[in-house]
């Protein structure tokens, strides 16, 4: 393909980014679904305030940008990190301490499960309703085993998982940015609100965040750009597979991986595009042979009680959920298998999944996807709060930090925080000039979970595992961005 083609390409990948960065700006700016993520209102003039706040915030920092970057050159870098590090496992276990919960929803499935197979070697039948958290519970089992499966170690290690991604953050950002700005992003990650109260919570969407800050810091050379040796190539995508069996929406990372190393490796290396797929299915067929062979699970029990792909695709249109979770679904579903061979339970879905699209016709398709946007991306606390809020330990602390004033005030904090990051995509159009590999990739990938979380069941909190890249793109677009040019 000639380099004129390629070029044509990445423009419109460029271009679509862009819209979709101004659409997520455009939702954020009038609508907020933090407050409703704990079925709360946000009081009068709430919006406007945030707004008023975040605007002024950045207008500070394009003001003072260079006087930010010339103070923290003159500071250690270690001391930095040490500090800002420190302070994070302080403040992760602040939160764990005084938020903790019980166990519940998948969380306590994963928890008691690891247990319960670790006493008797029994497996729970939830993994075979619900395989695609099987590699977590194999982690669990094996930290487990090794230390022991208490909740405790568990918390500790979602806490090392975060601590380590922050690390990872700072060593991506100093590669592809600089030191100063690596700081600046290491900062912004400390004080990000996911990575702060999803602590207490062990799952998927915490623990996928080092699936793909290790292998992109792998991928990176110290001038930021993708390296084309073909080891690294390989350990990224092994790294990048394993991702997808903890989280099946990480494979929009493997995609655009793929879709990275066909723009910018050069000649013959252009077919390295393949390795990604090559190595997730090598992978996928070796974990999945060691669990049958283990009788971890039960191959042709699988095919009469795990829900196929179908059905969070069925899901994913209830127009009464707007494609969030719906418990009515997952008893039909469960119903369907109980009386159904699997492919025909699989017809029964996409024929509903046609129906429920033809019956909100084009604009009740619009109106339906434009809400379901609205409450993935709108919601700074990345629905950290609902799952706190869920059997505390101490019920006292939860409702402290949720109360009127105080609960305004953190809900404040957290849309600040989304706006400032949401509006900084828009400033990302001149790093494509220095770091192209790396700002595709990142382009890439947030456009791919926009689209992702339109076809698929979401939650404000699947996005977590993008966060690194919006937070990069973010500060990277704040700091490095010459303002003259970008006006005209």
């Amino acid at each position: 393909m000639s380099s004129a083609v390629l070029r044509i390409l990445e423009r419109f990948i460029v271009i679509i980014f862009f819209m979709v960065a101004g659409i997520l700006v455009g939702l954020n700016v009038f609508v907020t679904r933090g407050h409703h993520s704990i079925s709360s209102e946000y009081p009068m003039y709430f919006k406007l305030i945030t707004i008023i706040i975040s605007l002024l915030f950045i207008a500070g920092l394009f003001t003072l940008r260079q006087h930010i970057v010339r103070l923290l050159e003159k500071i250690p870098v270690t001391f930095w990190v040490a500090g800002f590090l420190g302070f994070s496992v302080i403040l992760q276990l602040v939160v764990v301490k005084l938020f903790a919960v019980r166990p519940s929803w998948d969380f306590g499935a994963l928890i008691n499960g690891a247990r319960l197979y670790l006493d008797s070697g029994e497996v729970s039948a939830y993994f075979s309703i619900y395989p695609n958290n099987i590699f977590l519970f194999c982690l669990l089992v094996v930290i487990g085993k090794v230390l022991t499966p208490s909740v405790i170690i568990y918390l500790l290690f979602n806490i090392f998982i975060i601590t380590i991604s922050q690390y990872l953050i700072f060593s991506i950002a100093r590669k592809v940015a600089g030191q100063s700005i690596a700081m600046v992003t290491l900062a912004v990650s400390v004080l990000f609100f996911p990575y702060i109260f999803f602590a207490p919570v062990v799952y998927t969407d915490t623990i996928s965040l080092v699936f793909l800050l290790l292998p992109l810091n792998m991928l990176l050379d110290k001038d930021g750009e993708f390296k084309s040796g073909l080891p690294n190539i390989l350990g990224a995508a092994v790294i990048f597979a394993f991702g997808m069996l903890l989280k099946g929406s990480l494979i929009i990372f493997i995609i655009a991986f793929a879709i990275t190393l066909f723009f910018y490796m050069k000649g013959w290396k252009k077919a390295y595009v393949l390795l990604p797929f090559v190595v997730l299915i090598i992978v996928k067929t070796i974990f999945n042979s060691a669990l049958y062979q283990l009788e971890i699970l039960d191959e042709r029990q699988l095919q009469q009680t795990s829900f196929p792909v179908s059905h969070w695709l069925v899901m994913a249109q209830n127009g009464e959920r707007f494609g969030k979770y719906s418990g009515d679904d997952v008893e039909w579903t469960k119903q369907l298998l109980a009386n159904n061979p699997r492919d025909q339970v699989s017809e029964i879905h996409y024929q509903e999944l046609r129906d429920r699209v033809e019956e909100k016709g084009l604009y009740g398709n619009l109106a339906f996807n434009l809400e379901k946007l609205k409450h993935t991306w709108t919601d700074g606390t990345y629905y950290s709060l609902n799952k706190i809020k869920r059997n505390p330990v101490e019920p006292e602390n939860i409702t402290s930090l949720l109360d009127y004033k105080s609960g305004d005030l953190l809900q404040g904090y957290a849309r600040v925080q989304h706006l400032i990051l949401i509006i900084g995509l828009l400033f990302a159009a001149s790093l494509l000039k220095e770091k192209r590999s790396f700002v595709m990739f990142c382009m890439l990938a947030i456009v791919g979970y926009f689209l992702f979380f339109l076809l698929w069941e979401t939650r404000s909190r699947y996005l977590v595992s993008v966060t690194p890249l919006i937070i990069l793109l973010s500060c990277m677009g704040y700091f490095k961005i010459r303002i003259r040019r970008f006006i005209g």
